[in-house]
């Protein structure tokens, strides 16, 4: 409350006080007042006395709330001005666990409201949006696998990468991430006996996972850009027993491209004022997924080939050797699961009562990636 509302209020207050009959009249009540040693003077005295007082207290609450409103303004530009300079010493992903540290220790203060509403204020979409040019690259991605053939393993593009799994329908790459035990995997497959439009929903439709995937536990959009459409998402995940459960934080963005027949869906960690690091999960750092899907006629028609890149850092206890023997089976098993997944969606609902999507170009530009996700979404199964 302002202090011209509490003065108003006390002034209104006064005046009720006044004109009640506790006293039997308001000069009654005056005249005990005089008595009690505000002068001989009378109630004309000590009436005018007190509207003096009361738009003195007035100006003076005014004033008061002018100086204060400089001051909070002052507060927060040197905020901003000092959290710019600690991205510009340390780095974006220091200035951010920084962040979240505070908000750890404001979490359980009255003032965890203001933290989270100036955070979020603090949060800057042109860094941490999923741009045209990543969007590009994911694509590119799928072109370079495709013009070196199925059966190609040693062309330049995947020189740096170890086949690990290689079969008619399913091949499986891998390669060190530097500075780390973690590996990025690279898997290019193909299935028949579903459409793409199914793949691609499983994938974006964060209602659907929370039905057909046991594991979460939370998995909601916590923000969104209206420039580009892409989404944060805090994804928490069950693990057994008696390992922490996992949390996710990540920037997602998806889109089709109807003029070159394709579909892309990318995600990437990042850090976010609304959702702070939680001592009952462990958030997990480092994460990013690419996936591009081709269908082999439409959107509609069953069959296509597709190309996941995919890094996940757990931070689990397990030795190296071990994680990375669950890595290279679990890739594979998750990619079996989106694959049921999608069947059972494509049962229920079905593909030839759904429209087709426009055939109309997809540019390169924002606006048109942004009208073909949007025009997509509305299409989905559901």
């Amino acid at each position: 409350m302002s202090f011209d509302k509490l003065f108003l209020n006390l002034r209104v207050v006064f005046h009720r006080t006044v004109s009640c009959h506790k006293f039997g009249n308001r000069n009654e009540l005056l005249h005990r007042v005089v008595t009690l040693g505000f002068g001989p003077n009378g109630p004309r005295y000590v009436h005018e006395r007190y509207i003096s007082l009361i738009k003195k207290c007035v100006i003076f609450s005014r004033l008061i709330a002018r100086q204060c409103n400089v001051i909070a303004a002052q507060r927060i530009r040197r905020a901003s001005q000092i959290v710019t300079l600690y991205e510009k010493l340390y780095g974006e992903k220091v200035t951010s666990k920084l962040l979240n540290r505070l908000g750890q220790l404001v979490k359980n203060s009255r003032g965890r409201l203001s933290y989270v509403i100036l955070s979020a204020l603090m949060f800057s979409w042109d860094e941490h949006r999923v741009t045209d040019e990543q969007m590009k690259s994911c694509v590119n991605d799928m072109v370079h696998i495709e013009q070196q053939g199925k059966e190609t393993t040693g062309s330049d593009y995947l020189q740096e990468w170890e086949q690990i799994i290689n079969k008619d329908h399913f091949k499986l790459w891998r390669k060190p991430v530097p500075n780390s035990h973690l590996y990025l995997y690279k898997v290019y497959g193909t299935f028949f006996d579903i459409p793409p439009r199914a793949f691609y929903n499983v994938q974006v439709d964060l209602d659907y996972r929370k039905k057909w995937d046991q594991l979460v536990i939370q998995l909601n959009v916590v923000d969104k850009d209206e420039e580009t459409g892409s989404e944060v998402i805090q994804w928490i995940i069950h693990y057994p027993y008696p390992m922490y459960s996992r949390d996710y934080v990540y920037v997602r963005r998806y889109m089709v491209d109807t003029n070159r027949n394709i579909m892309v869906v990318m995600s990437r960690a990042i850090d976010h004022p609304k959702c702070p690091i939680d001592n009952m999960y462990v958030r997990v750092s480092m994460y990013q997924s690419m996936m591009v899907i081709r269908p082999h006629k439409s959107f509609d028609e069953n069959g296509f080939d597709y190309v996941m890149t995919y890094c996940d850092d757990p931070q689990s206890a397990f030795p190296s050797v071990a994680y990375n023997w669950m890595a290279k089976k679990g890739v594979p098993d998750f990619v079996e699961k989106l694959h049921v997944a999608a069947r059972d969606l494509h049962k229920q609902t079905g593909c030839s009562s759904q429209p087709q999507v426009s055939s109309s170009s997809v540019a390169t530009e924002q606006s048109d990636y942004n009208n073909s996700s949007n025009s997509f979404q509305q299409q989905q199964y559901y």
